[in-house]
């Protein structure tokens, strides 16, 4: 496994878990209930980010 497989991994168990508790960081802390918008653009970054480590260059 490659180091960049290895992190998409990390990244998509980090997704996960930022689904299951509601927060997520960006460059602070962001509640889903509270502000939803930026939560679910932050979590698309997120998940955009992971998903681009399975990308071979």
């Amino acid at each position: 496994m490659s180091f960049y497989t290895g992190l998409g991994i990390v990244l998509l168990l980090w997704l996960a878990w930022d689904m299951y508790t509601g927060r997520v960081w960006l460059h602070r802390e962001l509640h889903r209930d509270k502000e939803p918008t930026s939560y679910w653009l932050t979590m698309l970054l997120w998940l955009i980010l992971a998903l681009s480590c399975f990308v071979a260059f």
